[in-house]
């Protein structure tokens, strides 16, 4: 994006003005889950085959109440005689409805046996030995396995197990078998008022036809337990935004057997059983089954808590087309590992994107041919195809492995050649991907310097210098450092290393960007020439609507002081916002969540507009680096200049250390070519303007700093090196 500078900061000029389901398929096409099966909200649970038949086993043995969210595995050890804790009977729901007959699995890990049996006393039975590849994996031997590769196996995590089964598939004849995803429980919610909350329900369902389907939807259970209410429509709304005509409204009364039944309060005929299960913590709906009334539809539903946490998780389970493997979640991708019963074994990487219902759904593919939804809650992921002949009738139940770094995902850079850049970095393999506008990407390694824990090295083939000074540090949201970025508008094209910064959580409610901020540009011609930057302050009103841009030396950003107001507006993308002047748009912004503050950035390409029309260098193209650090609402003065050490890396390519107080800043760092600087300022503040302040050296050249207490920059006066950069350790 090209914009136009209307003035920049030197002695006396402040101002810049730039020119310039329940069925629910989300945002429909092919998307569509359609609507419940004709049966109801779920399988009407009339039939015996939903209730406990009488002959359970002792309920000491098979399951537990959940009484408190945590729940008590000491206690579920004695119950089990010391035996191993794992050891038990487990309620079992199945991906292709086969849990319809009640079936129970024992599993027994002192003779490392097993039995499934279902409620009229049918069982089989076998073994199960550890998977010596993936520890923690235990697969299930059983005659009804021919395949090449057995991929029924599970894992467990205290009171339940999710893996895959050689079921009986329903309406075989003869009988055949095949592997399906399945979860199974052993502790169960009893307390109505534990029930409470808002779930993200997914399930398939199987019909006598060969048919399958797939349905999506938002519920929620409020009323001390009492009221479940379900979305049942063809965009996956969030609840509270469920249209009234798509809303059924249930009473819930407790079961026998840790079942809770559902009666729709329209139409007594529309009931459901289900029951809670606590995994990991966590409540997780399971339902499924068929009924009486409708045998010829076999159902599975699992739901979790609607979150809009989405962690980096290694994740291991089974889907419905039978395969085995592990699933990497984190913000932007999903990556599946898998072996088929074939032996075929394969990685496929799918973007996940916001769907714009509830928080905790995450559509996966959505441009994709084969589209998907996906939710998590820490412990369990689940992935349900979308209502389309590619998918519908798909799902894969995982469970947690391991918290993989929290650090690793995709992130925006703004960096300081003009150019908006995606940063995929991975810590656990320590791999990252810079990606430039058009697709240009460069890839390599990273490596922890040994000498300065915390910093990071890039290793990349560009780098020809003495010393590789392409480094950088983490903060919670935020990567900032030092990379070799292809300099701005150089001929041909060179590489030097530059600073950025890097965020990926932007605010995306308009309300959030309510503030005042301190608004420093950074500025760079061709082959990163210094140029003059510019400050000045945006007050935004509590509603997000407007900016108002004053001069920095104004106490308060009132409407008598104001340059220019803004009208704001949502841009192309969620996080990116339009600031519009007399309906004309004058340049976009991002304000990053990064370490509890809010940053506003962009990264642009402009004109320089100190050179005459006259000059030959006109125009004369220059970047820019717009930074507005938001003032503190926490604190009882607007004073704002806490003492911070920190990491910093400049456009001269440069990269080091520096402290900063309310009267000192002193920094040391290395060049490229291995030799080392300093610069020692002495500080003093600018009048109104608190999170701005001036330095002066000892040879009185001035310089201009702003911090937050996480990010720090100073724009030098040439022949200084121009910005630099810098993130509190």
């Amino acid at each position: 994006m090209k914009t136009t500078l209307a003035a920049l900061w030197s002695a006396a000029v402040f101002c810049l003005g730039l020119a310039a389901c329940g069925g629910g398929g989300g945002s429909g096409g092919g998307g569509g889950l359609g609507a419940p099966p004709a049966f109801g909200a779920d399988a009407p649970s009339s039939s015996a085959m939903l209730r406990a038949p009488g002959d359970e086993e002792a309920p000491s043995l098979t399951a537990q109440a959940a009484t408190s969210p945590g729940l008590d595995v000491q206690a579920v050890t004695s119950r089990l005689n010391a035996e191993d804790p794992r050891n038990g009977i487990y309620y079992v729901y199945a991906a292709d409805g086969t849990n319809g007959t009640r079936q129970k699995l024992g599993v027994n890990f002192g003779t490392r046996s097993y039995t499934l049996t279902d409620s009229q006393g049918r069982a089989t039975s076998g073994t199960f030995s550890e998977d010596a590849t993936e520890p923690g994996t235990y697969v299930f031997a059983s005659d009804r396995i021919t395949s090449t590769v057995n991929t029924a196996r599970f894992r467990l995590t205290p009171d339940a197990i999710v893996g895959a089964f050689p079921f009986e598939k329903p309406w075989s004849n003869p009988v055949s078998y095949q592997v399906m995803p399945f979860v199974a429980a052993r502790a169960f919610v009893t307390d109505p008022a534990q029930l409470a909350g808002t779930y993200n329900r997914f399930g398939v369902s199987r019909n006598s036809n060969g048919t399958s389907d797939s349905q999506i939807l938002a519920m929620r259970i409020s009323g001390g337990g009492q009221t479940l209410e379900m979305c049942f429509d063809n965009t996956i709304y969030r609840i509270e935004s469920c249209p009234v005509a798509s809303k059924r409204t249930y009473a819930i009364t407790a079961s026998p057997d840790f079942v809770w039944t559902a009666i729709n309060i329209v139409s007594p005929s529309d009931l459901l059983q289900f029951r809670m299960a606590r995994i990991g913590g966590q409540n997780v709906w399971l339902s499924g089954g068929y009924t009486d009334a409708a045998p010829n539809v076999h159902v599975f539903r699992v739901g979790l808590q609607d979150s809009p946490d989405w962690p980096k998780i290694r994740y291991i389970g089974a889907s419905t087309e039978g395969s085995w493997g592990s699933n990497v979640f984190d913000a932007t991708t999903s990556v599946r590992t898998a072996i088929t019963p074939e032996g075929v074994t394969g990685e496929l990487s799918l973007p996940f994107a916001p769907m714009g219902g509830p928080q905790g759904i995450r559509s996966l593919n959505a441009t994709g041919q084969k589209k998907y939804y996906a939710i998590q809650n820490g412990v369990l992921s689940v992935i349900v195809g979308t209502r389309n002949p590619d998918t519908q009738g798909y799902i894969q139940i995982n469970l947690f492995k391991e918290a993989l770094d929290a650090r690793s995902g995709r992130y925006t850079v703004f960096a300081t050649n003009g150019t908006e850049q995606a940063l995929d970095i991975d810590f656990d393999t320590r791999r990252y991907t810079m990606t430039a506008p058009g697709g240009d990407a460069t890839t390599g390694s990273f490596s922890e310097d040994p000498n300065d824990p915390g910093t990071y090295i890039f290793a990349n083939e560009r780098i020809t210098t003495a010393l590789n000074t392409a480094r950088f540090r983490t903060k919670s949201g935020a990567i900032v450092g030092g990379f070799p970025f292809a300099l701005f508008k150089s001929v041909p094209v060179v590489y030097a290393v530059q600073p950025f910064i890097a965020a990926r959580s932007f605010v995306t409610d308009r309300r959030e960007l309510a503030g005042t901020y301190d608004v420093i540009v950074a500025a760079g011609g061709s082959n990163n020439l210094t140029h003059p930057g510019a400050y000045w302050q945006f007050y935004i009103d509590a509603a997000g609507t407007v900016a108002r841009q004053c001069h920095p030396t104004t106490a308060a950003c009132l409407p008598a002081a104001s340059l220019g107001d803004y009208a704001i507006s949502p841009g192309m993308s969620p996080g990116i916002w339009l600031f519009t002047q007399n309906g004309k748009a004058s340049f976009a912004v991002r304000v990053a969540h990064i370490n509890g503050r809010r940053v506003m950035l962009q990264i642009s390409e402009s004109y320089s507009p100190y050179v005459d029309p006259s000059s030959p260098l006109f125009p004369y193209p220059i970047w820019m680096l717009t930074t507005g650090l938001q003032q503190p609402t926490d604190v009882a003065s607007p004073v704002y200049w806490p003492a911070m050490r920190m990491h910093i890396a400049s456009t001269g390519g440069t990269f080091g250390t520096a402290y900063v107080d309310a009267t000192r800043y002193a920094t040391s760092y290395s060049r490229p070519d291995g030799t080392p600087g300093s610069l020692a300022l002495e500080m003093q503040g600018v009048s109104g303007n608190f999170q701005v302040r001036e330095g002066i050296d000892s040879t009185g050249k001035r310089y201009q700093l702003a911090q937050n207490g996480v990010i720090a920059l100073m724009q030098a006066a040439p022949p200084f090196d121009n910005l630099h950069i810098g993130l509190a350790d």
